[in-house]
């Protein structure tokens, strides 16, 4: 051939590749590039990776996104004792001990010399209140690192809650509560999924009577075990003694509802429900001026618990109102008491008793209430209104009270005050008990002399004025108190007498009713 023609031949298959056979060629080459197997990756090496990001996360205390690195570590690369007992490490931050304890235990399977997996899946176990699968898997960690010290002081641990465990169980059992509150911190501290140490807990702390903590520690353990009956019904008397008994009856009843022989739901539901109803009762018959049924009703309410602090509180409360209806005060004095002494700034009960204690002539008390709300509500012009008023009275208590000599009321007027110091100076003129003893006669001249004092005070409307608002008689510049005022001087005085001295006889003028003299004897 010639190599012309050749020539035109070899050029005719370059001119189609010039067309869509060359783009067609390119494509191809392409695939096959992508189509080309990735260079090897170690799998070991990519899940070392992941669990250092997990480490990083728990470091952060993104403790489910450290489990969920740890996790893919696992599926990358199952045999790495460390990703089994990291992940463990991230559940028990989380409180979720079972889980840990199965990584631990996995983490044994892969090395069965690993110290760190028998203690830390022996503390989990613990914390279930497992201890016989904590036991076992020690014994088998201690067989494994028989010298190991974390092993065994997991051992010596274990025994010790476990021993802590039935000294509590006795306690609760035989009612030494203080006792049982001696030994829980330790447990509380090892042991916090144990439902039955959760349950022992509880009733100790509703055994010494410390409701809110029991309250506390009820919801906790019943949102770990939503189904367990004992909680619901230990949740249901923290409630009750916590004064939310319309939420405690729900408990009972929903104790009821699952278990109907539940003696001590069926005992509580029952003595709720005449509480409230005694209390009830109370109420409508208050409200209908029955204040006498009020306090019976009241009484049979209080007559059912004696523990319950807070529902007996809001009795007392209330039966002191219905006595101070009836004016009853000291009655509702010692009711109140019972009030103030569980709620020390209950202002409606201070102001209750500081009313009482008016009532009753307890100025000093009075004012003591009054002081307390005055101090827990200092912008509240009708208290201080109230305290100066009482103040009042207390210092009118601690003089001499002119009124009571004189045997008038406070709105006497004056001429029933001159009437009643005619009646009370002739009886108590000492001319008029010589015949008694030394001590007799010494009584009746004070009682003389006070009479006469409060003669002059009341007779005279500046005085009397000043009297009535508490201010101090002996600071009126002389004018007040008997000063320089003799009593027998007044007597004669009032009676038109000549003459200011003692005698065996008054020498009555013109001044005596009718014009007579006064003559004792």
């Amino acid at each position: 051939m010639p190599e012309s023609a050749a020539s035109s031949a070899m050029d005719t298959p370059k001119k189609m590749l010039n067309g869509e056979e060359e783009a067609k060629i390119d494509a191809q080459s392409k695939d096959e590039k992508l189509a080309s197997p990735p260079l090897p990756v170690d799998p070991k090496k990519l899940a070392e990776a992941k669990k250092q990001e997990g480490n990083a996360k728990f470091k952060q205390r993104y403790f489910r996104q450290a489990i969920a690195l740890y996790t893919e570590a696992i599926g990358l690369y199952g045999k790495e004792k460390s990703f089994f007992t990291n992940r463990a490490a991230a559940y028990i931050k989380l409180n979720l001990y079972a889980e840990a304890a199965a990584d631990c235990e996995a983490a044994t399977e892969i090395d069965n010399k690993f110290a760190k997996a028998y203690q830390r899946g022996a503390s989990s176990y613990t914390h279930l209140g497992q201890y016989e699968k904590a036991e076992a898997l020690l014994k088998k960690g201690n067989k494994a690192n028989p010298y190991d010290v974390n092993i065994r002081s997991e051992i010596t641990k274990l025994k010790s809650v476990a021993k802590r465990k039935k000294e509590l169980t006795a306690a609760v059992k035989e009612q030494k509560f203080d006792k049982a509150m001696l030994l829980l911190p330790a447990l509380e501290k090892f042991v916090t999924r144990d439902l039955d140490v959760g349950i022992l807990t509880l009733r100790a702390y509703l055994g010494v009577k410390r409701y809110q903590k029991a309250l506390k520690t009820a919801s906790e353990w019943y949102q770990r075990y939503p189904s367990n009956i004992q909680l619901l019904h230990l949740r249901g008397c923290a409630l009750y003694h916590t004064g939310n008994s319309p939420m405690a009856l729900k408990h009972f009843q929903m104790v009821l509802r699952s278990s109907p022989d539940f003696k001590e739901s069926q005992d509580m539901y029952r003595k709720v429900k005449k509480m409230d109803r005694a209390k009830a009762r109370g109420g409508e018959e208050f409200k209908s001026g029955k204040f006498a049924e009020a306090v019976q009703s009241y009484t049979e309410a209080l007559a059912c618990d004696a523990d319950n602090k807070s529902f007996n509180t809001a009795v007392h409360s209330n039966r002191a109102a219905a006595y101070m209806k009836m004016r009853k005060y000291a009655e509702a004095v010692e009711d109140l008491n019972f009030v103030i002494e569980e709620q020390p700034e209950n202002k409606k009960a201070l102001l209750r008793r500081a009313t009482c204690h008016t009532e009753l002539s307890n100025h000093d008390g009075a004012v003591r209430d009054l002081e307390m709300c005055s101090k827990l509500d200092r912008g509240n012009r009708e208290i201080r209104q109230r305290l100066r008023k009482a103040m009042i009275a207390q210092k009118r208590a601690a003089r001499k009270d002119y009124y009571k000599l004189l045997g008038v009321t406070q709105s006497a007027t004056s001429s029933e005050i001159k009437k009643a110091y005619r009646k009370a100076a002739l009886k108590w003129h000492p001319d008029k008990n010589q015949s008694g003893t030394e001590e007799e006669k010494a009584a009746a001249e004070a009682k003389f002399k006070d009479i006469g004092e409060a003669y002059e005070v009341l007779s005279d409307d500046q005085k009397r004025a000043r009297y009535d608002n508490g201010e101090d008689l002996d600071d009126m510049g002389g004018h007040g108190g008997m000063h320089g005022m003799d009593p027998h001087m007044m007597f004669n005085m009032f009676f038109g007498g000549r003459g200011g001295g003692r005698g065996g006889g008054f020498p009555g003028g013109g001044g005596g009713p009718g014009g007579f003299e006064f003559h004792f004897g």
